[in-house]
Order: C-alpha cells, then sequence, then structure tokens
C-alpha cells in the first residue's frame, strides 16, 4: 500500500514537471518579520465558566516578531497554485482601558500557524521591468490566499481553528540553476481569538480582536498583520 502511494505521488511531481518550458514545482523556505495591527484585548474572568468581569482595553500594542514560511508551488506559463505555512508568535499588552478598574496583568501571548491555498500570477517588477519583460531567472508575482488558521493564546485558548486570508507580492530571483532567491511582502488576516471556557472554569482568560477598519471582509476576521520576508526557493 505504501509503495502505491510512492508511485502516485512521484507519477503526479512528474506529469507537473514534466514541461521544463512552461510547468514547473518548487519548494520555498521563508523567514521574516512580521508587525501586528492595532487590536483590542478583552480581559475576561470567570466563576464556574460564567462571566463575571470584562475589562475592555482603549488602547493596546502587539509586538513585531519574526515569521516563518513554508510554500509548495505548481507555476504554470503565468499563472501559479501554491500551498503555504506560515507561523509566528508575538506578545500583546494592554496600556488603557475602557474601565476603571483593570486586570491584575496586561500581557498575553499568542501564536499563529495559518494553512492556505493561493492563486498566483505573475507581473511586472514596479519601476524595474513590465510583465512582457518577465524572464525564468526575474519575475514578480502576487497572489491571494484563502484557509485556516490555527490560534493559540495564553491565557485563553489552547486551540481555536478558524477562517484566514492573505494578500501578497513577490519577487523572485534565480542565483544558480534551480535555486532562487525571492522577497515578499504579506497582508495576513486572521480570525478573533475568542475563549469558550467550560463549566468549572474559574481565572483569567484574554480574547484578542482585530480593530474594525474598513473593507474588512467580516467582523470577526480582522485581525491584521503585515509581513515582510525573504527566502530560497528549489524547483524540483
Amino acid at each position: 500500500m505504501k509503495l502505491r502511494r510512492v508511485v502516485a505521488v512521484s507519477a503526479v511531481i512528474y506529469v507537473l514537471t514534466i514541461s521544463k518550458a512552461f510547468s514547473q514545482l518548487s519548494v520555498s523556505v521563508g523567514y521574516g518579520l512580521q508587525c501586528p495591527g492595532r487590536q483590542d484585548l478583552k480581559f475576561r474572568y470567570y466563576e464556574n465558566g460564567v462571566l463575571v468581569k470584562n475589562l475592555k482595553t482603549s488602547k493596546a500594542i502587539s509586538s513585531w516578531s519574526p515569521v516563518n514560511n513554508l510554500d509548495l508551488t505548481y507555476w504554470h506559463k503565468k499563472s501559479g497554485f501554491a500551498f503555504s505555512y506560515v507561523y509566528w508568535k508575538n506578545d500583546s499588552k494592554g496600556i488603557t482601558f475602557l474601565t476603571t478598574e483593570i486586570p491584575p496583568f496586561k500581557h498575553m501571548e499568542q501564536s499563529r500557524n495559518l494553512y492556505l491555498l493561493d492563486y498566483l500570477h505573475k507581473t511586472g517588477i514596479p519601476f524595474l521591468q513590465k510583465t512582457s519583460e518577465n524572464t525564468e531567472a526575474l519575475y514578480g508575482y502576487w497572489g491571494v490566499g484563502v484557509g485556516v488558521g490555527v490560534t493559540e493564546t495564553t491565557p485563553g485558548l489552547e486551540k481555536s481553528i478558524k477562517p484566514a486570508m492573505q494578500l501578497l507580492y513577490g519577487v523572485n530571483y534565480k542565483i544558480y540553476k534551480r535555486l532562487s532567491l525571492f522577497a515578499e511582502a504579506r497582508y495576513l488576516l486572521a480570525h478573533d481569538a475568542d475563549n469558550a471556557p467550560p463549566a468549572t472554569f474559574t481565572g483569567w482568560k484574554v480574547d484578542s480582536s482585530g480593530h474594525p477598519f474598513p473593507l474588512r471582509p467580516h467582523p470577526h476576521l480582522d485581525t491584521r498583520f503585515y509581513d515582510l520576508q525573504v527566502g530560497l526557493r528549489f524547483r524540483l
């Protein structure tokens, strides 16, 4: 059974890469830095699962932090698809609150894992070249991705699986045969981290959500992150 799976996967990879002039499959590894958009925090105290206190921030700050990503990308002429995995952690802190009472602590931690399916299209590079001037060695591309985000907060959710999205623009430059260097800018949207404690829970939990902004796709899909990264891409 395992041998059949290996043969099937090998056959798919062969078909996708048989036409080197037009089609290619590649693996990318990237590393960068994310800057969070404005977030709102809710410090909530429960007694036996019942909400007793709900202390909301009027101002909160979130830390910049490293981002890792792993992509499997398939190109056919000017269009492509990619499976993207993006991961980062960051801290948030409540600065001022809408209530006179403040919680006994002001920090919380967030962990984000995004699994996305992207549509990609090759484009020109601003101020350098038009789309018609793209080559295998140098080209620009944009993409839009949808999928799910796995969020963990401390103190808060152990795990939440909700919708996620991204927009991206990148530049690819071949440095040696099958090896390329790329740089990307990504706009990431994650779902609010809302807690649902069990009936026996007593203690503090922190909810995190994005601050309202125009053109958001959904009131609870508005936690923004801005990601800049570079990496290496290997064509299979």
